[in-house]
């Protein structure tokens, strides 16, 4: 496989919506397969803003990755967010769930577990009000006759979880939207529920 014409065609709806790809990846000095944190790429560093986007870029070539139901597609993570650290810490963990457990539209996941760990929360300033993420299909490419995504992971709060397991995640997106959050990952914001 030519990863570079594979990334080059699973990224151009992302930078057709969002933006260019930054030049620049953010690559891990152990790597993921040594328990290191995900390599990713970026959109918006140069922008002087406070959110960029990060977009994973080691996942969707892993064939052991299991599959979003559906659609049946491998897929890679991106997040929308103010924190570079909270990004690397819970998108790898994300990662290496992919790989025994396949995420999808629409799913939520709780990262309290994680990002209640003494070392994230010092490393996060406090109790973390984010416990959860929202996925969200981005887009989707097909390479050499096979399909492959891209999900939006958006950090939540456990109130939001909450209203996400009980009136279905399509209402906390329109309460997301609504305040003005969708579809950023700002780690230290209330509520909207």
């Amino acid at each position: 496989m030519d990863y570079k014409q594979f990334y080059e065609t699973l990224y151009a709806p992302l930078a057709a919506s969002i933006g260019p790809i930054d030049k620049n990846t953010i690559v891990a000095i152990i790597g993921f397969d040594a328990g290191g944190p995900l390599n990713f790429c970026t959109i918006g560093v140069d922008s002087g803003s406070k959110i960029i986007t990060y977009v994973s870029c080691e996942l969707a070539v892993r064939e052991e990755q299991v599959p979003a139901k559906q659609g049946g597609y491998r897929y890679e993570f991106l997040s929308s967010c103010n924190d570079e650290k909270w990004v690397r810490k819970v998108l790898t963990n994300l990662g290496r769930m992919s790989m025994d457990v396949g995420f999808d539209h629409g799913h939520t996941v709780d990262i309290g577990p994680v990002v209640n760990k003494s070392g994230v929360k010092s490393m996060l300033a406090g109790k973390p009000r984010i416990q959860g993420v929202l996925f969200q299909r981005e887009c989707t490419a097909e390479f050499e006759g096979v399909q492959y995504g891209v999900m939006r992971c958006v950090g939540i709060t456990r109130p939001e979880v909450e209203y996400a397991l009980s009136a279905g995640s399509a209402k906390l997106v329109a309460r997301l939207k609504e305040a003005s959050v969708w579809p950023n990952t700002l780690i230290n914001r209330d509520s909207v529920v």
